[in-house]
Formats: structure tokens, C-alpha cells, sequence
């Protein structure tokens, strides 16, 4: 299936973070007097877009849609180095997409919780500067600004993260529970670990890169249970996975100025290790076990007046 999509996003609300709304004062913790909220942020953003996807294989219809994402973001500051994080989002529940269609004669939309999680940040300790998170918490792994192959920008996973940094180098660790079910005990995680670096060269140029593994426990026991099962893998008559899943990942990115003018040049490859095809029962050799994508980024939109184009290959096998 060949598919082209088109997007024109326009944000017309961001609201700049540190923006203290709530204090509290004089409240008895550990036998000290503290703060019992330090700081309540808040901030959102909305995005209107119009979305066409032109599919040429048969039994696919090219779609037409115009679109909303609305998400209200709160950050709470508690002491000893304690946040609560919520994102409420629009949206019906989807995985990777707050986004609503203009559709059903102006119906009322839904509004989800995106995010909510408990974080400790110590700052820097004995081992390094620490992060500890739990809940439905921001995906804690690097990745580069466009590079989807394996998570999806808006991809918020449910379960544990701990991040620990040294000068340029961090070592990133996510435990998500994929799934429960009450009849059975073989319940399916995530287990992704992730090395990352970033070094200056000579010359101007920058290089940040990483390598990351990705670990799926009875990913084939059963479905998810997902609101949205996406386009792409092989599947059984029951709807569950037909491979497991392995993932080795390799990103990087090299960056550099042409004058005044930044420049990077991006790249991530991905194999799945433990596909095999004859699991799939789908009558294909293929192992479809691999994906990755390249590309270049010119200028930096960051500001008004400022701008930025970029063009990316991807290639994404089945499994």
C-alpha cells in the first residue's frame, strides 16, 4: 500500500511553561514546615489541520478530513524533589492520536487523560543526575524530531521509566505493561533500555546518537486490547500477534551550519530479532523484519519569521 499524507498544522495557542499559579505555605512534612504545593504550572496547546491520505491498494479509500487537538498540560511541584504531571487531551481513547475529525453534524468531542504520573528528580546523586517516573508517563526514550519507526510523537506508555545522566551521556530504562487480563497470568510487557550520547567535532560539526533494545514479553499470548489496532503487522485469525518481537534500534544525527543556516542530517535503522516467518501461518517467506528512514533538516522554525524544511525516506517491513 502506497500512502501519502498531508498536513498543515497551525498552532494557535501555546502557553510558556514556569508560570506559577499556586502556593502553599507552612505545612508540617518530615517534621519540617514546607511548602505543600511549591508550584502549579499550566499550559496547552491547539491545533487545527487538514489531512489528506491518498491510498492506491484496492479496498483502501483515499480520506479527506479536517481536524482538531486541543491538550491542557499541569505540572505540580511538591517537595522533596517530588511532580505530579497531567495531560488531558481531546480524543476518544486512541494510543497515538488526540486528534478529532470535523464529523458526525458537530458533535461534542471527548476529552482523555494523556498523561498522569508521579516523577522524582533528585538531581544529581552519587550515581549520576536521576529521573525516576511511574504512572502514564511522557515516553522517557530519545529519539530524533521526525524519526517514528518505533514510537509515535503522541505515544504516552503506562507503566515505569528511569533516566540517569552523565555531561552528554544518559542511560534511558522504560518498564510498560502493555497489557493485563484477569483469566490469565501470562501478562504483557515492554522492557526497552537505551545508551545515549552527543559529542561536539571539529569544524562545527555535532554528533548525538543512540542504541536502544526492545524487549516483548507474550506479545503473541493475546490482542492488547487496544482502542485502535494500526495498519502493519501480521496477525492470527484471533486478532493476536503472528512474530515476536526483538527490536535492536540504532539512531543518529549529524549537524552542522551553512553560514547561519543549521543543518542535520538524521538516520535511524531498526531490526526485529526474534521474527520468524513461519510463525505468521500467512503463506509468506519474507521475514519483513527491518525498517529505517533517512533525511535532512534544513533552518530551524522556531521563532516568528524563522523556518524550516525537511525531507525523509522511511521504509517500514511488516513485522
Amino acid at each position: 500500500m502506497n500512502r501519502f499524507v498531508l498536513a498543515v498544522a497551525s498552532t494557535l495557542l501555546v502557553s510558556p511553561g514556569n508560570a506559577q499559579v499556586l502556593k502553599l505555605r507552612e505545612t508540617s512534612f518530615l517534621s519540617e514546615k514546607k511548602n505543600l504545593v511549591e508550584s502549579l504550572t499550566l499550559n496547552g496547546d491547539l491545533r487545527l489541520r487538514h489531512d489528506n491520505s491518498a491510498k492506491r491498494s484496492a479496498g483502501n479509500l483515499s480520506r479527506s478530513r479536517n481536524r482538531f487537538r486541543l491538550r491542557l498540560n499541569a505540572l505540580v511541584d511538591l517537595p522533596e524533589d517530588f511532580r505530579v504531571g497531567l495531560q488531558l487531551a481531546s480524543g476518544s481513547g486512541s494510543q497515538t492520536s488526540p486528534n478529532q475529525s470535523f464529523d458526525n453534524l458537530g458533535s461534542g468531542k471527548g476529552i482523555v487523560i494523556n498523561r498522569v504520573y508521579l516523577q522524582w528528580h533528585p538531581g544529581q546523586t552519587l550515581i549520576g543526575d536521576l529521573t525516576l517516573s511511574g504512572g502514564k508517563i511522557k515516553n522517557p526514550l530519545w529519539s530524533l524530531t521526525t524519526s517514528n519507526l518505533v514510537f509515535d510523537a503522541d505515544y504516552n506508555p503506562e507503566g515505569f521509566s528511569q533516566q540517569l545522566r552523565w555531561g552528554r551521556v544518559s542511560l534511558n530504562a522504560m518498564q510498560m505493561v502493555v497489557d493485563e487480563d484477569s483469566g490469565s497470568e501470562a501478562q504483557q510487557w515492554l522492557f526497552s533500555q537505551q545508551l545515549v550520547g552527543e559529542a561536539s567535532l571539529p569544524y562545527g560539526f555535532g554528533l548525538a546518537g543512540g542504541v536502544a533494545w526492545h524487549e516483548w514479553v507474550n506479545e503473541r499470548f493475546s490482542t492488547f486490547s487496544q482502542s485502535t489496532t494500526q495498519e502493519g503487522n501480521r496477525r492470527s485469525g484471533s486478532g493476536s500477534l503472528a512474530n515476536d518481537f526483538a527490536v535492536a534500534e540504532l539512531t543518529g544525527e549529524v549537524s552542522n551550519k551553512i553560514k547561519s543556516l543549521p543543518i542535520k542530517l538524521q538516520g535511524t535503522f531498526i531490526k526485529n530479532t526474534s521474527g520468524v516467518s513461519a510463525r505468521s501461518n500467512a503463506g509468506d517467506t519474507a521475514r519483513d523484519d527491518i525498517g529505517y528512514q533517512a533525511g535532512a533538516i534544513l533552518g530551524k522554525a522556531k521563532a516568528a519569521r524563522s523556518w524550516e524544511t525537511a525531507y525523509f525516506y522511511k521504509w517500514l517491513e511488516t513485522d
